[in-house]
């Protein structure tokens, strides 16, 4: 029997739905603790007071109490790339199935992760510490922040220590997904990314629309440029770059040497779940993985996010749509600006996918607008 697998995220649910198709004990140390990774597994609220983030402190506690027994495989997902340094602390617990600190602390650097990504083939818009001298044209960007609200338009403020800035890029924003080994990257599948602005964030991350197609030359090019990627750095596990497709170029903005939030649109390709195949990456090359993707794929997935516009009261058993995700549990209110939970989709083609997508968004933003109507009515 395999050892515990513990896995560290803002949000684990869908790691944790995926890892549950092989594993037998499951426990999530996340900060939402949803209704659905409850149902799905043991979980271990570790959220930090204020804002949306995890606690260092009482995730180390938790992590211990999980390996008093035995040490656990750990998979750590998003919420700890700006504090690579954490890793080595998690390490001391169990076996970790992430890169390794020094890596995810260049690839989240932005202009090594620049540098890198131009030596690997891929264009790269102008990325710098330094404040443009004029600043129209340019985005401001905070080092190892997750989720586009840290994305915005440069300001003549004052930067902080965090704070990059970035040539602007017209185009599609997009993504790509996929499995690196060591030696080579497993291409899961192009998405295109959807932005739910928010007041100056305007890159906000709003969920994607997956298995996009893609002309063969821009498939053919991002493959030839994910596999040096992945040499030069020794890469493993579930990753992504996010580009922006300006005409049938790719230009790349960002690496993430971690499961992306994406990789859920491609989970159900493989039966035994992505996070198998990311756990096996660390161990050995998984050339079998190909013949897995090669099969025809049932439909194409859309997710996307819905935040409170403002303050929303979830009733004490809230009956959400089962086309929802990372559910909030009953008797509780979720602030304005925060994500509520997570809206699927599927489709025959990715263009119908994200108009159901579209509809069931509007249906949920309906049922929300019907509790904060109905709360407001109860203190007139």
């Amino acid at each position: 029997m395999p050892p515990k697998l513990v896995i560290i995220a803002t949000s684990g649910r869908a790691l944790a739905q995926s890892a549950v198709k092989r594993r037998r004990q499951v426990v999530v140390l996340d900060a939402f603790a949803d209704r659905d990774t409850r149902a799905a597994t043991e979980v271990v609220r570790v959220a930090a007071d204020e804002g949306i983030a995890l606690d260092a402190e009482r995730l180390l506690t938790a992590l211990a109490v999980q390996a008093q027994e035995s040490a656990p495989d750990i998979v750590i997902g998003s919420g700890l790339e700006h504090a690579p340094e954490l890793a080595s602390c998690i390490a001391a617990h169990g076996r970790v199935y992430a890169n390794q600190p020094a890596t995810i602390a260049a690839l989240k650097d932005p202009e090594l992760a620049a540098a890198l990504l131009r030596a690997t083939g891929w264009d790269v818009p102008v990325t710098q510490r330094d404040p443009p001298r004029d600043r129209p044209g340019w985005l401001e960007k905070q080092a190892g922040a997750t989720g586009g609200a840290h994305v915005r338009r440069a300001r003549n403020a004052p930067a902080g220590a965090q704070v990059y800035f970035q040539r602007e890029v017209r185009g599609q924003l997009m993504s790509v997904t996929f499995l690196a080994d060591g030696e080579r990257a497993w291409l899961l599948g192009f998405n295109r990314l959807r932005t739910a602005p928010h007041g100056e964030a305007a890159f906000r991350y709003g969920g994607a629309v997956g298995n996009i197609a893609v002309a063969a030359p821009l498939r053919a090019r991002t493959q030839s440029c994910l596999d040096r990627l992945v040499r030069v750095t020794g890469l493993r596990g579930l990753a992504g770059v996010d580009f922006v497709l300006a005409g049938c170029k790719p230009i790349a903005i960002e690496i993430n040497p971690r499961p992306t939030a994406t990789f859920e649109l491609y989970d159900d390709d493989v039966p035994e779940g992505l996070v198998h195949w990311h756990l096996l990456s660390f161990e050995r090359p998984v050339p079998e993985l190909a013949e897995r993707l090669g099969r025809e794929r049932a439909a194409c997935r859309a997710l996307g996010i819905v935040y409170a516009d403002e303050p929303v009261p979830i009733p004490t058993d809230p009956d959400f749509p089962d086309w929802c995700r990372d559910l909030p549990c009953g008797k509780t209110t979720i602030a304005a600006g925060a994500p509520v939970l997570s809206v699927f989709a599927d489709s025959a083609t990715a263009q119908e996918a994200e108009r159901e997508l579209n509809a069931r968004t509007g249906a949920v933003r309906e049922l929300l607008a019907s509790w904060v109507g109905t709360a407001q009515r109860a203190v007139a």
